[in-house]
């Protein structure tokens, strides 16, 4: 999956920038590096299963309503070994954010 060394090659002209600078943007995310990297940090680090109730969906919600604070429009990217899981997520995640939609709604009026 990906393309070989493609970091180290990329590294002599990447830069850092705040999440700020990408607010009116569409933004590719790829769904199988978040994650990998969430479940990794949601391991038990004595059994290394999965934590109870579902962390990594928190997470990727939690990264997905980062994103929307900042006015950045994600596009999520299924690919690689977590298709199915992401999947699953992200509907999750979609269903968190239209109820998060009509909470903040209700309040506004």
């Amino acid at each position: 999956m990906g393309v070989k060394n493609l970091w180290r090659l990329l590294l002599p002209t990447a830069h850092r920038i705040s999440i700020e600078t990408l607010s009116h943007q569409t933004l590719a995310i790829d769904a199988s590096i978040w994650m990998t990297q969430i479940s990794k940090a949601c391991r038990d680090p004595e059994t290394g299963k999965l934590l109870p109730n579902k962390p990594h969906v928190r997470i990727f919600l939690i990264r997905l309503m980062r994103l929307l604070f900042h006015d950045i429009r994600p596009v999520v990217v299924f690919d690689g070994t977590y298709y199915i899981i992401c999947l699953v997520v992200c509907y999750v995640c979609v269903d968190m954010l239209n109820v998060l939609q009509c909470i903040n709604i209700s309040h506004t009026h």
